[in-house]
């Protein structure tokens, strides 16, 4: 079953489980001495505990959060190149103040501007990329 709700994106990744979690929460309570009585709602984020009540594997949430299926990695280093261009968009997102949906759409259009005024050809540049990317992906396209 695909979660379109509270666990939208949540798989275990341990046994693929997509239905129930164990998640600490926080609420508010009015406490007296005699008690306490939750008052609205709970909340969580990507740092809170949870177990797949499953197979019992623990972690915080965003470790149970569905990562896409990647491309081969034939020389084991894509998570590194993930890294470094992460580093430039975070660079050009705090420089710009543009937000991470616009982000990658935005520094591409800059660096169209960067190549007109330092005679690069974008396209040319793009073209090597798409083959520098088919290389360190074992020559295949990322699955649909």
């Amino acid at each position: 079953m695909t979660n379109t709700n509270c666990l939208t994106g949540v798989c275990c990744p341990q046994c693929g489980q997509e239905d129930r979690f164990r998640i600490a929460a926080v609420i508010s309570c009015v406490v007296t001495d005699d008690g306490s009585e939750p008052v609205g709602d709970h909340e969580w984020d990507d740092e809170s505990a949870t177990r797949c009540l499953e197979c019992g594997f623990d972690g915080t949430l965003k470790d149970f959060s569905k990562r896409p299926k990647l491309p081969p990695d034939p020389d084991n280093m894509n998570d590194s190149r993930s890294r470094w261009a992460g580093v430039a968009i975070s660079v050009f997102m705090k420089a710009t103040r543009t937000d991470e949906e616009d982000a990658l759409g935005d520094l591409l259009a800059d660096l169209m501007h960067w190549a007109d005024r330092n005679n690069y050809d974008f396209d040319a540049a793009l073209d090597r990329a798409r083959f520098h990317y088919d290389a360190e992906t074992g020559g295949e396209a990322a699955p649909a």
